[in-house]
């Protein structure tokens, strides 16, 4: 075996099963990732009631998307917490609209 090689790995997220090249990632790191997108589609999926895999899997996307901007500025000392506020009301409005 090449052990340049990784093999792929597979991970359930929302009921369905992906096989995956981790890339740079152990398997542990990717199945970690993995399980946080399972979480917070499900998350979504009971807060809204939404049955459309492919609303939830946006709405989490902008969650997740909002929650890494947020960290960063929040390290970068760029955002306030009441620009925080506002943004999370923005994701809020975008997950209302969406359901």
């Amino acid at each position: 075996m090449n052990p340049l090689v990784k093999e792929k790995i597979r991970v359930n997220i929302f009921g369905k099963h992906y096989e995956l090249d981790p890339g740079s990632l152990t398997p542990l790191e990717a199945n970690q990732l993995a399980a946080y997108v399972d979480a917070k589609m499900k998350e979504i999926s009971d807060k809204l009631g939404l049955v459309d895999t492919q609303k939830i899997a946006v709405l989490a996307a902008l969650n997740i998307a909002f929650e890494m901007g947020s960290k960063q500025k929040m390290v970068a000392g760029e955002l306030s917490p009441q620009d925080e506020t506002k943004l999370r009301g923005l994701v809020d409005t975008l997950e209302k609209a969406l359901s």
